[in-house]
């Protein structure tokens, strides 16, 4: 038997419950909705995780979508689904939970004596680091953003070299067209706030094999992004020899070793010439500015040559504001 919370299922059953995580000062609970197939036969446990950042919504479908459609009576090993794990982010439709305004991705392994989501974070990774063989944590970009499903996976300090190649080697067999590998050693600055508190980079600080699936925008529902996540499940689950199979990846994968945000340096109105997944020469424009005089007052070019990871959905951009993610091999 396996128990997370509530749930406690049996071999060749699918058991659903909830893992309770705090309270608000009403006395009503925080719990996080748990998802636990226990297949008839052994095998790995692969986790799913999903609405870390409370807008994230296209994993939280594809996660239950996954989690009623696999048959435990077939299924080689366990499949344990957070398709939701932030619920105070979640209820809030925002990145952040309004409690205490922490991004729970940079709070892991967590605290138990700390704020709200630090707590959460403690309690999820408890249970995490107990249990899961394999991990994917289901991201999209920003709500102001436009994008197409790739994987990040990362290259943490210590980890054994032979973790490391088996999490690329996962992380590719998801199966998308752009692929992230990103050495956090190195990569600081890339993105804001605290790398080492993610937690896919914790699950590997522990041995664990995990990526981060990004796939397509925040704030929205994206079925086709959506049907390309449930793919990806499957196709990680062939990996694993959980189901039968062989993963059906892109006929071409990119793998990018360099990322960079492009901002704007003026205000207006942002026009997008590029879309994502699309190959971008030194030069080439990626978006003009104009004002709201109808004057162009800014063109902004790609630095080198590189992949379009996302762009701009939300045509209103301030001075700073991010207008492109790019990367190149």
């Amino acid at each position: 038997m396996i128990e997370v919370g509530t749930v406690k299922a049996n071999r060749g059953e699918r058991v659903t419950g909830y893992l309770e995580v705090g309270k608000v000062a009403n006395g009503c609970t925080f719990a996080i909705p748990v998802i636990i197939v226990h297949g008839k036969n052994e095998g790995p446990t692969l986790w799913l995780n999903g609405a870390v950042h409370g807008d994230e919504i296209n994993g939280v479908v594809a996660i239950r979508k996954m989690a009623f459609s696999v048959d435990p009576d077939k299924l080689n090993g366990t499949l344990i689904c957070t398709p939701v794990c932030n619920p105070p982010a979640f209820q809030g439709r925002h990145k952040l939970s309004g409690f205490d305004f922490l991004d729970m991705d940079q709070q892991f392994p967590g605290n138990p004596e700390g704020l709200l989501t630090e707590r959460i974070a403690h309690i999820l990774f408890e249970q995490i680091k107990d249990k899961a063989d394999y991990l994917i944590n289901f991201h999209t970009i920003g709500r102001l953003f436009q994008g197409r499903p790739y994987t990040v996976f990362k290259l943490v300090g210590g980890a054994k070299p032979e973790l490391l190649e088996e999490i690329e080697r996962t992380a590719k067999s998801f199966g998308t067209y752009l692929n992230c590998r990103v050495d956090v050693r190195t990569a600081a600055g890339e993105l804001p706030g605290r790398v080492e508190g993610a937690l896919d980079v914790n699950c590997v600080k522990n041995g664990i094999v995990a990526f981060m699936a990004e796939v397509g925008s925040g704030g929205r529902l994206e079925e086709e992004n959506i049907d390309i996540a449930c793919v990806g499940i499957e196709n990680v689950m062939k990996h694993m020899k959980m189901i039968p199979g062989e993963p059906k990846v892109s006929e071409e994968q990119i793998t990018l070793t360099w990322r960079k945000f492009i901002r704007c340096s003026e205000a207006g109105l942002v026009f997008m010439k590029v879309k994502p997944y699309e190959f971008a020469a030194k030069g080439t424009l990626l978006a003009e500015v104009v004002d709201l005089f109808g004057n162009i007052v800014e063109e902004i070019r790609a630095p080198r040559d590189c992949y379009v990871i996302c762009r701009r959905f939300d045509p209103v951009a301030h001075t700073g504001d991010r207008i492109a993610f790019i990367g190149s091999c």
